[in-house]
């Protein structure tokens, strides 16, 4: 069995983490973990709508009349005001009503290049760069985010050479991402002072930027890794050899079934097609395959992957040895935003066919259910028992030859890591 691990499979969590980018605003900022009890306050208070107009006033003025009417302590940092060429008298003009005190002083310092901190149970006003702290540089290992992964499809197109060539870690993709989602302006790449520098002996990412980006980075990682936290387990029965009157004797109709009756179907259904199996018939099924002396009923090897990981399965194992599969395939499971379905993109390939005898079918599986799939029809020669005409010996002969065909059983289950720990961690429930 081959494995592709992950890489930036990050980049499907593009849409989710975008919104860090914005973090610089300062209307998203949060109270400290330890904040004082005035601190707290403080941050109640810039919840509360106010109402404000004001025109061509001296900003020291217009400051002092919004902590009036807030009850915030606001302090004007004249460093912060130098660095961007402004005075406590630049003339300013607002006009606003019923909105958030927060709201009000993102508006009026935003286009003047200025934000608020809070900083010694104060808020101060001060300058974008200055309001984000001093830089310094951190480390972060990182080999957990930036394993490559194929994005692609659901298997490499060169299968033959599929991870030999590929880079052990992908840095880059890994740091394009965070400079382009969380605060794109402070790099160096584009003028900024912040840097990043890949460190490869220790497979890190060396970071020099201020504590509020270097906290945006870090939300960053814990969302990337939290996608981590869903993997899908799959279990997959083979069932090779099948004749047709198997399904008499189950009471189970794949034609019928294929022709969209009431029975549930699986969305996106290619080339291979698949119905949706109750417990009660899958069951029977795997009952009716290992009592059938004509079928060939194989347990392939549990396979547990990350979301949007590829598995190949080719062998199994029988006996103490490995065998190979006679429809080797590579699976990829995708779960669904709300967690309850899992897409499965399979291709099987014929290895008694040329290399380009692969079919490609994909199937949307409700979470814990399984779903049948047919991967081949085939002939097969049915063998009798004769006496030999010259020495009244039995023997095998083979006098006829049965359609038959060969499917696929896969049941995904979808688990969720951090729901496991609490199971696992919580001891014996009351």
């Amino acid at each position: 069995m081959r494995h592709y691990l992950p890489l930036t499979f990050l980049m499907l969590t593009l849409a989710a983490t975008l919104s860090l980018a914005g973090a610089a605003d300062s209307s998203n900022a949060k109270p400290p973990a330890h904040a004082s009890p005035r601190e707290l306050e403080t941050w109640k208070a810039l919840q509360q709508p106010i109402a404000l107009t004001m025109e061509e006033m001296p900003l020291s003025e217009v400051l002092r009349e919004i902590s009036r009417r807030s009850g915030i302590n606001l302090f004007l940092d004249s460093f912060g005001l130098e660095e961007v060429g402004l005075t406590p008298r630049t003339p300013v003009t607002i006009e606003v009503k019923g909105i958030k005190s927060k709201s009000v002083l993102n508006l009026l310092l935003e286009p003047m290049d200025l934000a608020y901190v809070m900083r010694d149970e104060v808020v101060v006003i001060t300058s974008r760069t200055r309001s984000l702290g001093k830089p310094y540089v951190a480390s972060y290992p990182v080999a957990d985010l930036a394993v490559p992964v194929p994005l692609a499809g659901p298997v490499p197109a060169d299968e033959t050479a599929s991870a030999a060539n590929t880079p052990a870690i992908d840095f880059e993709s890994l740091i394009d991402l965070i400079q382009s989602t969380v605060d794109p302006d402070s790099w160096e790449t584009v003028g900024g002072n912040g840097s990043i520098q890949p460190h490869a002996a220790s497979q890190s990412l060396v970071i020099r930027q201020t504590s509020k980006t270097h906290q945006r980075i870090e939300d960053l990682f814990t969302e990337l890794r939290r996608q981590q936290d869903f993997q899908i387990s799959l279990e997959m029965h083979f069932l090779e050899n099948v004749p047709e009157d198997f399904w008499e004797q189950i009471g189970l109709d794949l034609d019928l079934d294929k022709q969209k009756t009431a029975r549930p179907q699986p969305q996106n259904n290619g080339p291979l097609e698949g119905i949706i199996l109750t417990d009660k018939e899958v069951a029977l099924l795997l009952n009716e395959a290992q009592n059938n002396a004509r079928t060939n009923l194989i347990q392939a090897p549990q396979v547990t992957l990350l979301n949007a990981q590829t598995a190949g399965v080719t062998n199994y194992t029988a006996g103490g040895k490995q065998h190979p599969l006679q429809h080797p395939c590579y699976i990829q499971p995708v779960i669904s935003a709300d967690r309850r379905e899992v897409r499965l993109n399979l291709r099987i390939s014929n290895p008694e066919s040329s290399a380009a005898a692969m079919w490609t079918c994909v199937n949307t599986v409700p979470d814990r259910q399984t779903i049948l799939i047919e991967i081949a029809q085939q002939k097969t020669k049915i063998p009798v028992t004769v006496k030999a005409a010259d020495t009244g010996e039995l023997v095998y002969k083979y006098t006829s030859v049965e359609q038959t065909r060969s499917f696929l059983l896969i049941r995904p289950k979808i688990i969720v890591q951090e729901e496991e720990e609490k199971v696992l961690f919580s001891g014996p429930q009351k």
